[in-house]
């Protein structure tokens, strides 16, 4: 493979990443909450207790660890504790109910669990145990970061703090995590990267994004995620710079640790960026500290790119996935046409390949199925037979999107495979009409699906979050006629709903979606729903 040819990937390891940056900056802030403020010192001292408490249960390297915390310093500390000792982490969201919890443990067997005992709303430890125990699965070692509860043992309860000798971090080419995707339509999948997968990863987005010591980063998506835990941890540790962690989401307090803290980097999902757009506009400010937005995860409006420009935010979309982090990698420096446009220029060593449905390619500027290969490309998933769909015969990832690149190396996905509307033999992607939906000055969110039935076979569905419950069809098809689209583009049913349906890690739940707009339209003609 020409990204293997060209040596991307190297020996470095990430075992040591968090000792390193204790060693070079002992004092130096590494992590801001509301509650606390914690140097990279400190936050070494953490992990080594957690790496000492894995180690004495009898956790060996390549044992995966699973672990489920808010975002804050003791997620870090257990994140770099699992690496220090050659273990396998293995995050789970916060969120996930039994389902998606047992179906990660049946995947990786963990040989041990670490979770939080404080959780006003839940009983974590009991929730494991019970699915330990559905699935048929024995962790050696169970702990906790803070509290009591039977059965438990307490992290700061631990003597000591140091790693025994003989223990170390695992080699470039051996597991190291293991994400799970967001499941919209089955259970989540394991996914399985290496650590020099990790290195080249953290190396490239550093570049990338041109991100230094003098950078603050504030982290509001949960660590448990690829972004939180790169964002929140690797990339402050790899530069020295200090995370500014949120627990929770909430607007106008991120508004406030930005102008506090000075923050100059935040990366999150598109409605973080409306909303903390929203914030700036409650609060009279005109500027903001922050110079650089990432934006992905979801369908991002250009309108919305644009319009943060006045507060000095330099917002942009990014492509990846579970499987391929960061397959793109715009900047502050692009144009904002580029930046509200398209995904950006691909990272360095990344490969595409757009193809049509015969598996050839196409000519620049068509679009087609896009697959990818890379350094940071996941190992495979956990469960080996869903390799076979998800690898071509020459190692290309399929990555289930649609896109095209131009002529400069500009990368834009137009969406998803399967969202797709199919009127009559006409397929077109879902993506377009939710850019041109939300052009509409009263549509604060909005997501396009199929909708099965009328004399075409499909009809598009549009869900939409206003402040009016009055938006008609006649309106939201006007907005999609202004963009410059086909009639048949033009939604056939509109629903005005308080919030979009999601999954587990956030994203629109659009199976959910169309059922909730079949079910509502009937199977006549147009309509508006609230």
């Amino acid at each position: 493979m020409t990204w293997k040819r060209a040596g991307f990937r190297t020996e470095q390891t990430i075992g040591h990443l968090l000792e390193d940056s204790a060693t070079r900056w002992p004092t130096r802030i590494a992590a801001v909450t509301e509650r606390e403020q914690v140097t990279f010192g400190e936050l070494a001292a953490r992990s080594r207790q957690v790496a000492a408490a894995l180690v004495s249960g009898g956790v060996r390297r390549g044992d995966v660890v699973c672990w489920m915390l808010p975002t804050g310093p003791d997620a870090i500390a257990v994140a770099a504790a699992i690496w220090r000792i050659g273990a396998v982490s293995s995050p789970l969201v916060p969120i996930y109910g039994m389902r998606e919890i047992r179906a990660a443990l049946d995947q990786v067997h963990p040989a041990a669990i670490i979770t939080t005992g404080n959780s006003s709303r839940r009983s974590y430890p009991d929730e494991f145990v019970e699915a330990c125990r559905d699935v048929g699965v024995s962790p050696a070692v169970l702990l906790l970061t803070d509290g009591k509860h039977p059965g438990w043992r307490a992290i700061s309860d631990e003597q000591g703090g140091s790693v025994p000798a003989g223990v170390f971090p695992s080699a470039a080419n051996e597991p190291a995590l293991v994400l799970f995707t967001s499941g919209t339509e089955s259970e989540p999948k394991g996914v399985l990267h290496s650590v020099a997968g990790l290195a080249h990863e953290l190396r490239s987005t550093v570049t990338g994004w041109g991100l230094t010591f003098r950078d603050r980063m504030v982290m509001a998506s949960p660590m448990t995620h690829i972004t939180g835990l790169l964002q929140g941890f690797m990339i402050p540790a790899q530069l020295g710079a200090a995370a500014v962690l949120m627990e929770r989401w909430d607007a106008e307090q991120c508004v406030e640790l930005i102008e506090e803290h000075g923050a100059t980097y935040m990366a999150g999902a598109t409605p973080f960026l409306r909303e903390l757009a929203q914030a700036y506009a409650n609060t009279g400010r005109d500027r903001s500290a922050l110079v650089q937005y990432c934006c992905g995860g979801a369908s991002v409006p250009p309108a919305l790119v644009r319009s943060v420009e006045d507060l000095g935010i330099k917002a942009y979309r990014a492509w990846g996935m579970t499987e391929l982090p960061t397959a793109t990698l715009p900047n502050e420096l692009d144009s904002v046409e580029d930046r509200s446009e398209t995904d950006g220029r691909l990272a360095p060593g990344v490969e595409l390949k757009v193809v049509d449905e015969a598996g050839q390619p196409v000519p620049a500027g068509n679009i087609g199925e896009m697959l990818l290969r890379g350094p940071e490309m996941m190992l495979g998933y956990v469960r080996r037979n869903l390799d076979d769909t998800a690898f071509t015969a020459h190692g290309w990832m399929r990555t289930g999107d649609r896109g095209w690149v131009d002529d400069r190396g500009q990368v834009t996905v137009t969406g998803r495979l399967k969202d797709i509307i199919n009127r009559g033999g006409e397929k077109f992607s879902v993506r377009e009409i939710e850019d041109a939906v939300a052009r509409h000055p009263d549509v604060v969110q909005v997501a396009v699906v199929a909708v099965p039935g009328g004399r075409l076979g499909e009809r598009v569905g549009a869900a939409v979050v206003s402040s009016r419950t009055d938006l008609s069809v006649d309106e939201i098809s006007t907005a999609v006629a202004g963009a410059g689209l086909a009639r048949q583009k033009q939604p056939e049913i509109v629903i005005v709903v308080e919030s979009l349906p999601t999954n587990a890690t956030g994203k629109i739940d659009r199976k959910a979606l169309a059922a909730l707009l079949a079910e509502t339209s009937g199977d006549g003609g147009q309509g508006t729903v609230v």
